[in-house]
């Protein structure tokens, strides 16, 4: 058989090949191999999926500590691989750069917990098409932050949040545009009262919910059991005592 050799890939097959292999590699270690390579990364398709790499250390998006020692590592390391003064390197510059690699075509977007409300704001004008969205405690509950923006998004199917509050103006967005949601994570927020009635008449047709910290009367538990769940989606909640 023909050996045939990484050099000689085709521009299509490396940018498939740069799809899978993560955000941090794209951005630092692929660019150095070869300049083929490089030039590969530059492809928006390798920008699709926007997972940044504090959100990938364990099975649920973690919303639940406020620094961010992945994140900064990465930063820290882009900075120094191109000889960066730290000094003129915010968080927000470097979360827009990622984000503008996308152009215009990313389809998840997960933002660390130190993600300031600026880039927030630019996510929301930049990429149009996101299904899936996740936004940390600390951004939900800055006096700044303007969940309104969340309606830009029509194609969005699944939402992670690390705060319940504003949810009611959220599911009441949600519910006006976004015609293929399914998919709700408040597993890294404590749900009240308030929170469940509006999780029942706001978004009545989710398929997955996620809640672990609960604090509830037993007849929310069963209007919201009684919801239209798939088979082994659906996790059981733990009520938190007061």
């Amino acid at each position: 058989m023909d050996n045939r050799r990484w050099q000689d890939l085709e521009m299509a097959c490396l940018v498939k090949v740069f799809e899978k292999v993560g955000m941090e590699s794209v951005l630092l270690d692929v660019p150095f191999v070869r300049k083929s390579w490089y030039k590969a990364t530059l492809n928006p398709s390798c920008w699709q999926c926007l997972i940044f790499p504090d959100n990938e250390r364990t099975e649920i998006w973690p919303w639940d500590d406020f620094e961010c020692p992945d994140f900064q590592n990465f930063m820290d390391r882009f900075a120094s691989e191109f000889q960066i003064d730290g000094d003129r390197f915010s968080v927000t510059t470097f979360l827009k750069f990622v984000i503008n690699r996308s152009s215009r075509t990313a389809v998840p977007l997960k933002l660390p917990k130190c993600c300031t409300v600026e880039t927030f704001v630019f996510a929301a004008n930049v990429c149009p098409g996101l299904v899936t969205l996740g936004l940390p405690l600390r951004l939900l509950e800055s006096e700044h932050m303007n969940p309104e923006l969340i309606g830009k998004w029509k194609n969005l199917e699944v939402v992670s949040l690390g705060s319940s509050l504003n949810l009611v103006i959220i599911l009441a967005l949600i519910k006006t545009h976004c015609k293929n949601f399914y998919g709700l994570d408040l597993s890294m927020t404590l749900i009240r009262e308030r929170e469940a009635l509006a999780i029942v008449k706001l978004v009545t047709n989710i398929k997955y919910l996620k809640l672990e910290r609960w604090f509830s009367t037993d007849d929310l538990v069963c209007e919201i059991g009684s919801m239209p769940f798939d088979v082994g989606m659906f996790n059981e909640f733990e009520d938190d005592e007061e």
